[in-house]
């Protein structure tokens, strides 16, 4: 038994101050809990069987839930113009209707004497009968309001959105995945696209990272043939690896480096071991170093075993740096199987 002391909800994924207290209040029965030991809502278990846990926070307390916020309504360029000029022309109606009521008032005043017209009389009248000649004119100009138009670019957004969804030029064959328009206010900003700026995280490509060139010790390398689509001059990793090559050594413990320096968790499975990364880059470097033969086998928290051509190599790990914007890399210190630190 034992219980948990720890902050309250907040925003910060990345964060957590607490502390847990098993078997007693003694101080050697508490440990200190930090964002290491928190898992967020909806990660996944890997290469583990079963785990003890205790949820800290729940519905909507959740970290995530909290840093939740509601979906921005996006609008097209001609939406806000249309919009813009909606709103211009109704107060000019509002400036005619005024203008044509003050006219309108002025010559009922000039010709009062006429009794046929049957005008009202006095200031009380006049003020009620100023408002009823405003509303008047506003019912005789609404015309200028283009309702109609707006309903009707609506309904071709409308219609637009079902030629999206039945377009079989945008039809995923591989994936069995149609075009989805979600939303029809941005039909027509989509011919108006000349140029697309993305990065590599998939959200407009396939998201596949293939290992093509690499540089050791001033020396261009690639794996496989030529493929043509570069003019300097490369040497086959396959071919230095096959041979008594004199920078065989250097290229070796380059894919050390790549079988080693990384966060890449092994999954077991029938059909052998599987590689689950979070950064697509790592698992294209570590897929890389398989096919040339220094394998990735297993991770613990203080070692990683590789296996070079066939011979097993336990590396200790003394300290992990995590990838960050400022160093732009991630290092890792470990000491090899001979004593070394690297």
């Amino acid at each position: 038994m034992g219980h948990v002391s720890c902050e309250g909800p907040n925003s910060r994924l990345y964060e957590f101050t607490g502390s847990i207290t098993c078997d007693g209040s003694g101080d050697e029965n508490t440990k200190s809990l930090s964002g290491n030991q928190v898992l967020l809502r909806g990660a996944q278990l890997r290469n583990t069987d079963w785990i003890y846990g205790l949820v800290v926070y729940t519905g909507r307390d959740t970290k995530l839930m909290r840093n939740s916020t509601k979906a921005p309504l996006k609008r097209s360029n001609m939406d806000h113009v249309t919009n813009r000029q909606v709103f211009l022309i109704f107060l000019a109606l509002l400036v005619l209707a005024l203008i044509s009521t003050a006219s309108s008032t002025v010559w009922n005043a000039k010709n009062s004497n006429l009794y046929y017209l049957q005008l009202p009389s006095g200031s009380g009248a006049t003020a009620g009968q100023f408002f009823l000649n405003f509303l008047t004119f506003i019912v005789l100009y609404n015309n200028l309001i283009p309702i109609s138009l707006i309903v009707t670019v609506e309904l071709v957004k409308y219609i637009q959105a079902f030629y999206i969804n039945y377009d079989q030029a945008m039809y995923d064959e591989e994936t069995n995945t149609p075009a989805i328009a979600r939303n029809s206010n941005l039909n027509e900003e989509l011919g108006q696209v000349k140029y697309i700026f993305s990065d590599k995280t998939g959200t407009l490509t396939q998201n596949i990272m293939e290992f093509k060139l690499c540089s050791i010790n001033g020396h261009v390398y690639r794996i496989g043939a030529e493929d043509g689509h570069t003019s300097i001059q490369t040497t086959s990793l396959q071919d230095v690896l096959g041979s008594r090559h004199q920078c065989r050594d250097e290229v070796i413990e380059f894919l050390k480096v790549m079988a080693i320096c990384h966060s890449v968790i092994p999954e077991q499975t029938q059909e052998g071991v599987v590689y689950r990364a979070s950064s697509p880059d790592e698992q294209a470097l570590v897929n890389a170093a398989r096919s040339l033969g220094i394998v990735f086998q297993s991770r613990t928290p203080d070692s990683i075993t590789i296996d070079v051509v066939g011979s097993k190599e336990e590396y200790k790990i003394l300290n992990l740096l995590e990838f960050s914007s400022d160093r732009k890399r991630m290092s890792v210190i470990v000491r090899t199987p001979d004593g070394a630190i690297k």
